[in-house]
């Protein structure tokens, strides 16, 4: 009677395993927009067993029918035990599935077709990309540039990275970090949520502007530098404070000028003479006088430390382009002359204990009279003389500004009267002077430095190579991890890239592009938090971290790009320590501070 009732117990609560017994789950995930689907691996974040306790799984993406298949081990299992997996994907709301297994003699399996929802921001990334789409039809020619907020103005009280994700994944290509046609506009998380798109049409630059995430454009219409005065006008009555910056870097974008160089304007707010003249100072800077990475500051190494008097758009360069920020005490400003626009630059040799002073400017007024004498133009255009002056950087970048003073011999102790001295953080013992100009010309040590016979010339790597660079470096990275049995997967949110590619140049060339070639294979990018590009200067080390978070567990592989070879050296030791942070997930504009 006994046996009796216990296999009328198994046949009501099904069969059961005393033993670990294999389990199979295919998860086919479909999204709210279908052409996501097959394009993005969906992330298992989570599986856990009907007494919340977790569960460690293996996992593999087929893209081809895309089903994510997980397997793991589980005593004691019936048909009845009830599983909860927490799946997410970029751009979509978290889903929570509670599952049970069906008993196949050898083993259990389930198959789960699921469906995810977009956020709320993603959907408004997609749409507003799809009407300006219809309204400029930029598929046909896939030449657009599009200029938001969003990245650090909030929507609905949230980030806003999900917004980005949604232009690009509705632009499908078009748009790229790597091809820096998507720049963000630097607000504050309370500033409205924005968005111009440019397409050029012949000679002309045709916006449509959409003001505070609304899907109705408040203009549609030229912002080309050739438009009337009147027209211009009609133009500040949509934007408002907005003109010139739309303007100016639709413009800049549309003559070539460096996609770099747009991205630290959008930075800054716009494209205008100050910030051109800035990049103006650093190529003559790296021509003449350029960098030997010999100085080492108390607080971080730097290449150069910098003197400017703030006031002009310059300073705002140095501090990006030249990875010289007042927080690793590398940059300092004081208004000690009545010029703005003037920079100083300090080289320090490590060997003989003495430094290079280099103090440029430039005069907008030299160069207004210039503009009008080789153009034949009578009045100023900001934009078209901003055109000009793009082409002065392109071609002769000295020719925008003057070396006033190039000082060597410089001592430490004039160097900690120029910058002050702080031994250690928060303990200055010399307050900074900044460009004194009497202190420094009555020093008599101080003899007029030779500048180098260099000549820096601009390389021709195309776009294609430069992503190739980031495939083969995300290549390398696949082989490292296998090399210790992990698989990376792509769109993994737990792995995550730190390069320079987007602020360094290889040959004078921007290296953005490297960045969309470490997208095509491992799926990482900056609007998924997954490819984070790392403040270096200009001429900095093209470098990568390849950073697995397993809970606090980090496992890295670094290495560097070797120009010469062609090649990647892998290092030892991490590049970056901002992976200490990594594994609390910090919101997307914190990352990007």
């Amino acid at each position: 009677m006994a046996f009796l009732a216990l296999l009328v117990a198994v046949a009501l609560t099904g069969s059961v395993s005393a033993v670990d017994t294999e389990c199979e789950v295919g998860v086919d995930v479909k999204y709210e927009y279908a052409d996501d689907n097959g394009q993005i691996n969906p992330d298992i974040q989570q599986l856990k067993d009907q007494s919340g306790t977790r569960i460690n799984f293996t996992r593999t993406f087929d893209p081809a029918t895309n089903i994510t298949k997980i397997i793991f081990n589980y005593g004691n299992i019936t048909n009845t035990t009830r599983f909860t997996i927490k799946i997410r994907a970029p751009g979509y709301r978290e889903l929570s599935h509670t599952f049970q297994l069906t008993d196949y003699g050898t083993k259990y399996a389930a198959y789960l077709p699921l469906r995810m929802n977009a956020t709320d921001a993603y959907r408004l990334g997609r749409e507003i990309t799809r009407k300006a789409d219809q309204i400029l039809n930029f598929t046909k020619t896939g030449d657009v540039l599009v200029i938001t907020t969003a990245g650090t103005a909030y929507y609905r009280n949230q980030t806003t990275e999900d917004v980005l994700e949604g232009i690009l994944n509705q632009a499908r290509g078009m748009v790229s970090y790597g091809k820096s046609n998507l720049l963000m506009l630097r607000k504050t998380h309370l500033d409205p949520l924005d968005f111009a798109f440019i397409v050029r049409k012949g000679n002309d630059l045709i916006a449509a502007y959409f003001k505070n995430a609304s899907m109705t454009p408040i203009y549609v219409g030229t912002v080309s530098q050739n438009m009337p005065l009147v027209q211009y006008q009609a133009l500040q009555k949509k934007l408002g404070n907005d003109t010139f910056p739309i303007a100016s870097l639709a413009n800049a974008w549309a003559i070539g000028l460096s996609p770099d160089i747009l991205r630290e304007a959008a930075f800054h707010g716009h494209v205008c003479l100050g910030t051109i003249s800035g990049y103006a100072m650093i190529e003559t800077l790296l021509k003449y006088y350029p960098a030997t990475n010999e100085f080492g500051l108390p607080l971080e190494g730097v290449s150069y430390q910098v003197v400017g008097v703030p006031g002009g758009s310059d300073d705002d360069v140095f501090i990006y382009a030249m990875d010289a920020t007042p927080g690793k005490r590398a940059y300092v400003g004081f208004n000690t002359t009545a010029d703005t626009n003037i920079g100083g630059f300090i080289r320090w040799n490590s060997k003989t204990k003495t430094g290079t002073l280099i103090i440029m400017a430039y005069s907008q007024q030299e160069l207004i009279n210039k503009y009008k004498q080789e153009t034949g133009a009578t009045a100023v255009s900001e934009l078209k003389f901003n055109a000009w002056a793009v082409k002065k950087l392109t071609t002769s970048p000295e020719s925008l500004v003057k070396i006033l003073y190039a000082f060597d011999n410089l001592t430490q102790d004039q160097v900690n009267y120029i910058m002050g001295y702080e031994p250690t953080k928060g303990n200055t013992t010399i307050s900074a002077a900044g460009l004194d100009l009497n202190y420094i010309l009555n020093q008599t040590n101080l003899v007029n430095a030779t500048p180098a016979n260099r000549t820096y010339s601009t390389g021709n790597l195309t776009y294609s190579d430069l992503k190739n660079i980031g495939r083969l470096a995300a290549e390398k990275a696949v082989e490292l991890f296998r090399a210790m049995g992990i698989n990376l997967e792509k769109d993994d949110y737990h792995l995550f890239v730190l390069t320079s590619a987007g602020y360094m140049r290889i040959n004078g060339q921007d290296t953005g592009a490297v960045r969309d070639g470490i997208f095509d294979v491992l799926g990482s990018r900056l609007s998924r938090k997954t490819l984070l590009p790392v403040h270096a200067p200009l001429w900095g080390q093209l470098k990568f971290d390849f950073c697995l978070i397993n809970g606090t567990q980090k496992i890295i592989k670094s290495m560097y790009y070797n120009l010469t070879t062609g090649t990647f050296t892998v290092q030892s030791s991490a590049n970056y320590i901002i992976e200490d942070v990594l594994p609390y997930d910090p919101p997307f504009d914190v990352l990007m501070g």
